[in-house]
């Protein structure tokens, strides 16, 4: 019992390790993150939505003074949207990251802050989470010392990391194909006309910024993943198989062989111990008669 649980345990934090080892690329790009989101607040709002905050941002350009850097970016957007280099969507865009700080990092709160400081200091000590990952797969080699049955567990791992990067991923895109995003109030709240506060758009923009966290190599090495722990899981049902299937007639034929000569055998000895067993009476009388036969003749 005690055996089953540490190798339970030990494929629990292998797959935690390896996810987050996956995923802590992240942080090192938070800014980038929080920059795409706001694009995607605006592309999934209403189109009445994004004329009016495109609008409203287009009538500020003309009251900026020339002065500081941050107002020299911004004018030189503006100046690209008027004469028509760059559209709706990227002229939003651009004033929202000239907007926001270049090094802002990972929000500061409470358990979160902790788990950034640990990923943070992984991030740049790589080397620990591979000497942890060898140690650990170690020690689950030691606890089940089979090496089949070590790789149908480490086949197990694989899909269930597989597993945890593309369910939500599966998940989001089937929400956004059928249900849709919305953040038309968000978009909205930046000029006072709508609510923040709405649940499907607060729902849109955390799934929008967990769909931000996929990259195509998380994609793909979710798929190879999956794809390595499903060959573990047909290996492992083939072995089931072949150790449940009946034996060849060839060795039948040859069993029942056996077991006939092992009858035949043990009725002879049967039979011997029989002639063995004879009492002393039954000899002596045998004994007398064949005496008294050889007097009949003499």
């Amino acid at each position: 019992m005690l055996k089953k649980f540490l190798i339970w345990l030990i494929k629990s934090i292998l797959m935690l390790l390896v996810v987050t080892l996956i995923f802590s690329s992240i942080t090192l790009d938070f800014p980038g993150l929080v920059k795409s989101v706001f694009g995607d607040i605006f592309a999934y709002a209403s189109p009445e939505a994004q004329k009016q905050v495109v609008g409203e941002l287009a009538g500020a350009c003309s009251s900026l003074e020339k002065g500081n850097e941050f107002v020299a970016n911004i004018g030189a957007i503006c100046a690209d949207y008027k004469s028509g280099k760059i559209n709706d969507k990227e002229f939003f865009f651009g004033i929202i990251s000239s907007a926001l700080p270049v090094n802002a990092g990972m929000p500061q709160i409470g358990a979160l802050d902790k788990y950034n400081r640990a990923i943070s200091y992984l991030n740049k000590n790589k080397v620990w989470y591979f000497v942890i990952l060898l140690v650990l797969t170690l020690l689950l080699y030691l606890l089940i010392m089979n090496v089949r049955l070590f790789l149908i567990i480490l086949s197990q791992i694989s899909f269930g990391i597989g597993m945890i990067i593309m369910l939500p991923y599966i998940a989001i895109i089937i929400y956004r194909n059928f249900v849709g995003f919305d953040t038309t109030p968000i978009l909205g709240s930046m000029l006072g006309a709508g609510s923040i506060f709405d649940a499907k758009a607060i729902s849109s923009v955390i799934l929008l910024m967990i769909l931000r966290t996929y990259s195509s190599f998380i994609i793909v090495l979710g798929i190879l993943l999956l794809g390595a722990g499903i060959a573990g899981k047909v290996y492992s049902w083939k072995l089931k198989k072949q150790s449940s299937k009946p034996e060849p007639k060839e060795g039948k034929r040859i069993k029942e062989e056996k077991l006939k000569k092992e009858k035949q055998t043990k009725e002879e000895e049967g039979e011997a111990h029989r002639h063995r067993d004879r009492s002393t009476k039954e000899i002596l009388d045998e004994l007398d008669e064949m005496h008294k036969k050889k007097i009949k003749k003499d």
